[in-house]
């Protein structure tokens, strides 16, 4: 009798508890990536060399494993493979969402068309093929302005500009960056505090799963995320209208079954969507946070639905309420001399997990987007002081000479 298998789409370091979780619900785990080395390799069955954005590969791969009856679900989180994933269900016929609903989401030009379509948050942008279209699109959106790729996450390839003399470098940085669409989305820069919002939908019906405030380091040109708190400090009635939002924009962008996450912004006091994809959130906020914080466990929830499972609410609604947060150090630029304060870290209380991604020799730049980060500390305490002292202790102990 073969086990049932699940076929996960990239193997970073986030897919490792998609591996685990998988393998804890009873799974056989086939995994693709274009790195053979990448984190999750090592805890999966079986490996396919497959780049993520490879939507054929991975088309023919789900069809072959599906007619040997080898798989129940194609899967992602963290990831930004939810198109693939996508295309991979409904081609071998397993449960998925209908592929043009998560092109709605990646495509960040066809995300802000539809919502504006639909008066649903209303956010002046233009799209540029080439840097006169952006000179004209700037014209149009005034500044400051947001360059950024139509279909890349992480903050790659964005830049604030408060004028047009780096536009041309802008333009240039952001259509390097695009995969599927070479075209560049400009839009009205929205100040505030940022939010990382997670939900479920099923059956389309949206269920709630956590809301985290998004800390960042000073914009200038650049947007980095330094950290991330959960529980959110918001008032519950503006959590409330998050979770409207995102209801509102799942129904019009086709989103029906599976995980549907938000980066939201508030403006002055209204919340209003910067990004959103069918995928659970990245930065080890679902995959560890919020369970840390609540108890809850969105790979289940989301991997049930992707298995054509119901949803077990239960999956969902909080057992308990503690405060964590990742939290990021910046060594200066240049070349990694010596990493101390590892093995001092791992016996600290509150510190959870330690994700490094660099080594001694490797060369730190400039920091430009949030997958320039050397690495994120995850810590939990009982009480938001408590977490804050252990976030102080952490920065203090983790040293970089460079």
């Amino acid at each position: 009798m073969i086990k049932k298998g699940i076929l996960i789409v990239g193997a970073g370091i986030l897919q490792i508890a998609a591996v685990e979780k998988a393998k804890e619900l009873g799974f056989f785990v086939y995994i693709t990536d274009l790195n053979e080395l990448a984190p999750a390799v090592k805890y999966a069955d079986k490996f396919f060399c497959l780049s993520i954005k490879d939507i054929e590969g991975h088309v023919r791969l789900a069809k072959k494993l599906k007619r040997e009856n080898r798989i129940i679900a194609v899967y992602t989180q963290g990831c930004e493979a939810a198109y693939t994933v996508a295309m991979a269900a409904k081609a071998s016929g397993l449960p998925g969402i209908d592929p043009q609903a998560a092109l709605n989401c990646d495509d960040k030009i066809r995300t802000r068309t539809i919502l504006n379509r639909e008066k649903i948050d209303l956010v002046k942008f233009a799209a540029a093929k080439n840097e006169l279209e952006a000179a004209a699109a700037v014209k149009r959106i005034g500044f400051p302005c947001v360059v950024k790729p139509a279909d890349n996450s992480a903050s790659r390839g964005l830049t604030v500009l408060d004028n047009e003399s780096g536009l041309a470098s802008a333009f240039r940085e952001a259509f390097e960056k695009c995969f599927k669409r070479k075209e560049v989305i400009i839009e009205e820069f929205l100040k505030g505090p940022e939010y990382s919002v997670d939900t479920v939908l099923y059956r389309r019906k949206l269920y709630p799963a956590g809301i985290s405030d998004r800390l960042f380091r000073p914009i200038e040109k650049y947007s980095v995320q330094v950290g991330s708190l959960t529980p959110s400090l918001l008032p519950t009635e503006v959590q409330s209208e998050m979770y409207q939002l995102m209801a509102k924009a799942a129904k019009a962008l086709g989103v029906d079954n599976g995980a549907f996450k938000g980066d939201l912004i508030l403006v002055n006091g209204k919340p209003k969507i910067i990004e959103v994809t069918a995928r659970t959130s990245g930065g080890f906020d679902s995959q560890y946070r919020k369970p840390y914080s609540f108890g809850i466990d969105l790979l289940k929830a989301t991997m049930d639905i992707a298995a054509g499972k119901p949803l077990d609410p239960l999956d969902l609604v909080p057992k308990w309420v503690k405060w964590s947060k990742t939290t990021t150090v910046f060594p200066k630029q240049g070349t990694i001399k010596s990493i101390t304060g590892v093995e001092e870290l791992k016996k600290q209380k509150g510190v959870k997990n330690i994700f490094l991604f660099v080594k001694v020799g490797d060369e730190i730049k400039d920091y430009k987007n949030c997958a320039d980060r050397i690495g994120q500390i995850v810590i939990v305490a009982d009480t938001y002081e408590e977490l804050l002292k252990v976030e102080e202790l952490a920065q203090k102990t983790l040293r970089f000479q460079t």
